[in-house]
């Protein structure tokens, strides 16, 4: 048994722990015990070292912006701002990080009324009233205007197309007399390459058009096949992050502010300044921090998604379970916590499951491209590699249409696992597989 635990000092600690192994699931934990004969090993992100406080990362980051004037040269008294935030899917800690910008935003003579958040929805419903408070904390929420991109609905100017043929339609506010400002975390994305910086724009406040176009380059092959660039932690060649990039550079953003969070949601690095160039610095940090390194795979995977909001619909825990799938054998067993408070996550997600073998979703794909096909047939390719027991609070009727093998509890699922496996399985345990990417030492 090999412990690779973030934090694990010896193997006497390592068993100790075993007995307290917990999942997140929404705003809950769930405790599982494995035994020792079969772990492998608990999965986490790699420790950064020494910190200094949330504050002092932030502050910094302000007051050394990359590849940009300080914020103090770009906004002065009289402006007005959109800043661009993230929504209820994506944890960036909004409630620590905006009254600091805020702070030196007002200082720099910027009246409260004339910043407005701009919620950056990009394919996703609306949120209540209460999930915007949440996110944005009582004062924020009641004192300055915000309002939520509607990839449907909202007004939109066209800027120009990609090389690729993507129409570039954004949000008008992003095309005002306002300055643009972004506020985001970065994290691994399973078919992007990373999340937060150019995504914020596009998809993030891009009309459905474009996000319709520019995802699905994940399945531009003629056979359907997902395209070998589209994966977690890939930039290079990867035609999806390119067309982003090429679309972002038609939008004048003034200034970024983009944060990196551990399982904890605790804030470990803040990178400010220049859109692109920052988020490719916070993208070396994401890297080096949640890429865990493994020996082989294992016979079983047992991942969380890191709890709310990771885990709030389905599409949302699909990127957990495609990183658990790195350390998994082929034929393998998976059991996956999900709580999936918001259901599915779409309204035509279920309907590419209608299609009861491979070749013919692909097909259908490449056919008629809907938003989120794409990981319909991601999820699709691994329920053929292997069995995926699945722990959530979705309809079992639904479970099952998607092909999923539907437990109830823990003790259900690992003992329908039992009976998949080999006598002397190996399991690794993945309790934040949202940000832990497994890689096999090659």
């Amino acid at each position: 048994m090999q412990p690779w635990l973030a934090g694990s000092k010896n193997l006497t600690q390592f068993e100790k722990y075993l007995m307290e192994i917990s999942i997140p699931y929404g705003d809950k934990q769930i405790p599982i015990d494995i035994p020792n004969e079969h772990l492998q090993g608990v999965l986490a992100p790699n420790p950064v070292g020494e910190l200094r406080s949330e504050g002092e990362i932030i502050t910094y980051a302000l007051q050394h912006p990359i590849q940009s004037r300080p914020l103090e040269e770009i906004v002065t008294a009289g402006d007005r701002l959109v800043v661009i935030i993230p929504d209820k899917t994506r944890c960036s800690r909004l409630e620590f990080v905006l009254p600091i910008l805020l702070g030196r935003l007002h200082l720099l003579g910027v009246q409260s009324e004339d910043i407005l958040f701009l919620f950056a929805n990009g394919s996703h419903g609306a949120m209540t009233t209460a999930e915007k408070r949440t996110l944005l904390g009582e004062t924020i929420f009641s004192t300055y205007h915000h309002e939520e991109h509607d990839c449907h609905r909202s007004e939109t100017v066209y800027l120009g197309s990609t090389t690729r043929g993507t129409p570039v339609y954004v949000n008008q506010l992003v095309r005002s007399d306002r300055k643009i400002l972004v506020v985001n975390s970065i994290v691994h994305h399973y078919f992007a390459g990373f999340g937060g910086g150019p995504k914020m724009i596009v998809p993030g406040v891009a009309g459905f058009q474009t996000i319709l176009s520019n995802h699905r380059y994940t399945v531009s092959t003629p056979d359907g096949i997902l395209h070998p660039h589209c994966r977690p932690g890939n930039l290079e060649g990867n035609p999806v992050y390119q067309d982003i990039l090429q679309a972002v550079n038609l939008v004048d953003v003034h200034f970024s502010l983009q944060v990196v969070l551990d399982s904890e949601h605790r804030i470990v690095g803040a990178f400010a300044g220049d859109l692109i160039a920052a988020f490719q610095q916070g993208c070396t940090l994401v890297e080096k921090m949640n890429c865990v390194h493994i020996p082989e795979p294992a016979d079983l995977v047992i991942v969380g998604c890191g709890g709310s909001p990771k885990d709030i619909n389905l599409i949302q825990a699909h990127k957990a379970i495609h990183h658990a799938f790195q350390a998994l054998k082929p034929d393998g067993v998976l059991i996956a916590f999900a709580e999936c408070s918001d259901g599915v996550g779409s309204q035509t997600f279920l309907l590419w499951f209608d299609y009861p073998t491979l070749t013919e979703m692909k097909k259908a794909v490449m056919a008629n491209y809907q938003l989120n096909g794409n990981t319909a047939l991601a999820l699709k390719e691994k329920l053929q590699r292997a069995h995926i027991l699945l722990i959530s609070d979705l309809e079992r009727g639904i479970s099952q249409r998607i092909g999923f093998v539907a437990t109830e509890n823990f003790a259900q699922a690992w003992e329908k696992a039992r009976k998949l496996l080999p006598e002397n399985f190996s399991v690794y345990v993945i309790p934040d597989g949202s940000i832990t990417l497994p890689m096999v030492k090659r």
